[in-house]
């Protein structure tokens, strides 16, 4: 490991306290995993994020939406990439008939999309 400056944030649950004396159920480990690639996609690049003792292999928006553009079903789809700017990042693909989102405030995931969806989608 490099020496230097860096911030290191550790997640250790207190189980007794949530009432998880048999550790954490695989629903809370899906949610942790997602949010641990949610972070590595929508933070800056210089921003390594690991889970497990492993790096995830998210370095940047891009790859990030590649994790739902470059499977099998839609590997062959087009996308459109819009040029990152201060505030935006965009990528748009088809779907499978109907109007599916993927977006982020401030890194927080929203899932219900919002007026950023509403603006993008107009």
């Amino acid at each position: 490991m490099k020496t230097g400056n860096f911030t290191r944030i550790t997640f250790k649950p207190d189980l007794k306290k949530f009432g998880l004396h048999e550790g954490l159920n695989d629903d809370i480990i899906a949610l942790l995993t997602k949010r641990a690639y949610d972070i590595a996609g929508t933070t800056d690049q210089r921003i390594k994020v690991r889970l497990n003792g492993e790096d995830l292999p998210i370095k940047n928006f891009g790859d990030y939406v590649d994790l739902y553009l470059k499977t099998k079903e839609v590997e062959d789809l087009p996308k459109i990439v819009q040029p990152k700017d201060d505030r935006w990042e965009v990528v748009c693909s088809l779907s499978d008939g109907q109007f599916n989102q993927v977006s982020f405030v401030n890194s927080i995931c929203t899932t219900k999309g919002g007026t950023h969806v509403d603006y993008i989608a107009n």
